[in-house]
């Protein structure tokens, strides 16, 4: 079972059915789900309860929900049972934690027959990972616009199936899971739409998992590529940068940060979550390809603005 496969899959929707279930005084199948959020009158038409249906299947993909065997629906085993119902946050990291499953996918990279090739969130991962070694500085990615023409450039193929986003109705559903797991946000520019692979919510995650110390900037990198392996220092983004023979990121390129990470980091370092230190004969790296002096350290802070 993969991922983006059911295309109309809402992942916001998603909490309140994890919500429902934990609130719920008796146990529930499928139908019960979809005489609950659908009830019956409830726009008719034959695919009304496709979103719902479709949510349903990804988060079984991911484990946040198990099938029992008389049909009824229940939090998968490795999802924590919260004190009270999952507000947005908690969810995302939820979702996050579920879909950053390695033991799970293996090497998303690595090619399996059949059904193997998709199964779990190796589908979703593939298309974060390859999204996120774009530009955050560049244009919004879209289907239209640009994502056909990147792929074809950097996987040297016009064979779709080959790429990390086969086509756009994959886009569609990725292009949700990417915002709900605050690795990007829509596009706010006029006339341009699409995504920006700006992951400032995850990261944000990622630095609330970190003791509030002080820490070379290299180790707080590594740290962010272990806890988001979609992003550079992840063993995903590595085994992109192993297919493609080189990493897309401008960034990197420039031997900076990459992109992505490096903007997410100036934007809450402007909320005080963090804040860099440039020492003498420590070694740096710059932010982005457009600073000029280097960063040495960091040092996370838990309160800051939100």
């Amino acid at each position: 079972m993969a991922v983006l496969n059911p295309p109309r899959t809402l992942p916001g929707l998603g909490r309140a059915i994890v919500n429902y279930l934990l609130d719920a005084r008796r146990s529930s199948t499928e139908d019960d789900l979809v005489a609950a959020f659908k009830p019956e009158g409830l726009n008719p038409g034959s695919e009304a309860a496709g979103g719902l249906k479709n949510t349903i299947s990804s988060l079984r993909a991911i484990n946040v929900l198990e099938t029992n065997p008389d049909g009824t629906l229940q939090l998968g085993a490795q999802v924590p049972t919260p004190k009270a119902p999952f507000d947005p946050p908690e969810f995302r990291r939820l979702l996050q934690a579920r879909v950053f499953d390695l033991g799970r996918d293996g090497d998303v990279w690595a090619t399996q027959l059949g059904d193997g090739h998709t199964s779990g969130a190796r589908d979703l991962n593939r298309a974060l990972t390859w999204v996120l070694a774009q530009d955050a500085l560049g244009q919004p990615l879209s289907w239209t616009e640009n994502l056909q023409t990147l792929q074809s450039e950097q996987f040297g193929t016009t064979d779709r199936e080959s790429w990390a986003i086969v086509n756009d109705t994959r886009w569609v559903a990725a292009s949700r899971w990417i915002v709900a797991l605050g690795l990007a946000t829509p596009s706010v520019m006029k006339d341009r739409t699409g995504v920006v692979p700006l992951p400032v919510p995850a990261v944000e995650d990622a630095l609330r998992a970190m003791p509030a110390e002080r820490l070379s900037i290299h180790d707080l990198l590594a740290r962010i590529g272990q806890a988001l392996p979609v992003l550079h220092g992840g063993s995903m983004r590595f085994g992109l940068v192993a297919l493609l023979g080189a990493d897309p990121d401008p960034g990197i390129v420039a031997e900076c940060a990459d992109s992505s990470v490096g903007q997410a980091l100036r934007i809450l370092e402007e909320r005080g979550r963090i804040r860099f230190e440039t020492l003498p004969d420590a070694q740096g790296i710059r932010l982005s390809r457009f600073d000029a002096a280097r960063q040495t350290h960091a040092i996370v802070n838990h309160g800051g603005k939100k």
